[in-house]
């Protein structure tokens, strides 16, 4: 005899019984524990087939219900195999169908055939008649008992039933459903030439021992979100991707997904590269920034909902890591490789010749293929840049295809040196040995206040910020009351027009002293780099709106001697560290195109 279940992936849920032939309807319910109000309480109806183990599944909610990535039409009726996964609602509440032929019924199984009074909602309508999970009638159930060899048979599956766990039925379904799609795939693949030189020697002497993950797990530190599938393996060969453009694309066609369910995997080929890198020893992680979870447009359950059936749907053991917002762990910057380095590879050293990143946002121009627009930012090559690994685009390491084209951005932070000329003209005294006024003019975040405190506050000159008193105001009248205390002043202002550097042009005047401008050169993807570093090692320091750095680029006026100065000198920004982990951080690419 072959039975049939309807089984939760995420396991909220005792499975239900689909009786042969019968009609069972599933939604809203205390059954499915489901509570979404957009799901109706008659939502699916099932029909199970045992013979030809294939279910019938027909939607008859308002709202759309989902079979893998393809969603389903009100009223029509579809097929479905073991293996293939019917979404309740798109991209939410996730089952499978699963056939038990007698030989393999456990003894959980036993109790509920035998007890169907207690399963809410397993027994359906037949006329009046109301029939059991096994296709029974309540009376019959009560009547039957266990002959002798049953129950020899029910205590020796009884020692074994832990090895067929639904969980484990769940990933050997995927596994061999993956292995059929992938036959001719692989075929064709086995005399194309690896993308990766791959060494039959043993990684490390530590990797002997190192066991493959047991169980599929997520945890998080911070804004990091981790999952490490059942199977994975600490490596010192490492194939890490990003996930959206490179793994995966819309189902729907679109740049965003429309739903949880809206992907599917972007290339066939894909499946047959993932695993020879398994099978090659390579331990595969996935990168991936999802910036909508800090903005409220993305909820983590369902992301992680989503992320485990990618990685059922692809056959072989990933680990991932989700930056959730801003900050050290979002790509280009390094955080999320250094994390899985230190806290998830068990201590291996990685050969950073054999590992490699793959991602879409390469920095490509438009065009740069035939049909393809440019790349929408390129923060994968710069975080295989910054980590220092080798790169590939999708294109390039799941087809082969040649090197593309690419723009690195303008401003590098690599070439910044900190023995560089402070000044220019260079030797040009900073301070002055007679009392002066000297405006400072530049962007926020360009180093106006460290270079004031660096070099002018030593020297005597009365500091005035008008971030500090709030007002040009308070900062004319604060000038003006230190030069009639005989001290030199420094303006601390963006004082990026003629009329803001007027005011204190003016001062110099009625105090009789004369007025210099400091121009300080820093521009602005160099503003835009150092405010993503203050936000990086700052959790106190409130970013500069992007729309208030436009502003200020179109107000800027460059200063000219006419005005009223002295003397006009550039301030080149020459950086500091407190630290070479600050100074690692800081010299990387941390924006994203």
């Amino acid at each position: 005899m072959t039975t049939c279940e309807l089984v939760c992936v995420n396991k909220t849920h005792e499975p239900i019984l689909l009786p042969n032939g019968e009609t069972v309807v599933i939604g809203r319910s205390p059954q499915t524990q489901i509570t979404d109000a957009r799901c109706s309480r008659n939502q699916l109806e099932l029909k199970a087939d045992c013979k030809r183990k294939e279910v019938q599944v027909k939607q008859v909610g308002s709202n759309p219900s989902a079979v893998d990535n393809t969603e389903l039409e009100k009223g029509k009726t579809v097929k479905i195999k073991p293996g293939d996964i019917v979404y309740v609602l798109v991209g939410s509440y996730p089952h499978i169908v699963k056939f038990k032929t007698a030989d393999k019924i456990s003894v959980k199984d036993k109790k509920r055939t035998s007890s169907s009074d207690s399963v809410k909602g397993s027994s359906v309508q037949n006329g009046s008649r109301k029939r059991t999970s096994t296709g029974e009638s309540e009376q019959d159930t009560k009547k039957r008992k266990l002959s002798k060899d049953e129950q020899n048979k029910v205590s020796s599956l009884k020692k074994s039933e832990s090895h067929d766990s639904d969980e484990e039925h769940i990933k050997s379904v995927a596994e061999k459903l993956q292995m059929l799609k992938q036959s001719k795939l692989d075929k064709s693949e086995s005399d194309s030439k690896p993308k990766q030189k791959v060494s039959s020697k043993v990684s490390n002497t530590s990797s002997k021992d190192v066991q493959p993950a047991s169980e599929s797990s997520w945890s998080q530190h911070d804004k990091l979100y981790i999952y490490t599938g059942k199977g994975v393996k600490s490596s010192d060969k490492i194939a890490s991707f990003d996930i959206d453009g490179t793994i995966i694309t819309t189902q729907s066609g679109k740049v965003f997904a429309t739903h949880n369910g809206d992907w599917k995997i972007m290339l066939p080929e894909t499946f047959g590269k993932l695993k020879k890198l398994h099978a090659a020893g390579f331990k595969i992680v996935f990168f991936t920034n999802q910036m909508g979870i800090q903005r409220g447009k993305v909820k983590i359950d369902e992301l992680k909902q989503k992320f485990t059936y990618i990685v059922e749907k692809l056959g072989v053991p990933v680990q991932i890591f989700i930056a959730s917002g801003s900050g050290i762990f979002r790509k280009p910057s390094t955080g999320m490789w250094k994390y899985m380095v230190k806290k998830h590879n068990d201590g291996i050293r990685v050969n950073m010749t054999d590992s490699f990143y793959c991602g879409d946002a390469a920095g490509r121009p438009d065009k740069w293929t035939q049909g393809r627009k440019k790349d929408f930012s390129s923060s994968d090559r710069l975080f295989a840049l910054n980590v220092g690994l080798k790169f590939y685009t999708p294109e390039e390491y799941f087809r082969d295809h040649k090197a593309a084209p690419f723009k690195l951005p303008e401003f590098d932070p690599r070439k910044l040196s900190s023995t560089s000329e402070v000044v220019s003209p260079a030797g040009s005294p900073i301070a002055s040995s007679t009392k002066e006024v000297v405006v400072l003019t530049g962007f926020p975040a360009s180093g106006k206040s460290f270079f004031a405190k660096a070099h002018l506050e030593p020297k005597g000159y009365v500091h005035i910020n008008r971030d500090t008193l709030g007002s040009w105001q308070k900062c004319v009248t604060q000038c003006n009351k230190a030069l009639a205390e005989e001290k030199s002043v420094v303006i601390d202002n963006t004082n990026l027009d003629v009329e803001s550097r007027a005011r204190y042009v003016d001062c110099a005047k009625k105090g009789s002293v004369p007025c210099r401008c400091f121009v300080f050169t820093t521009n602005i993807q160099h503003i835009r780099h150092n405010e993503r570093y203050r936000e990086m090692t700052d959790k106190s320091h409130k970013p500069i709106n992007e729309m208030v750095l436009n502003s200020f680029k179109s107000k800027y006026k460059e200063p000219m001697k006419g005005e009223g100065f002295s003397e006009i000198l550039k301030i080149n920004f020459v950086p500091k560290f407190e630290s070479s982990a600050s100074e690692d951080l800081y010299k990387q690419f941390l924006l994203e195109k």
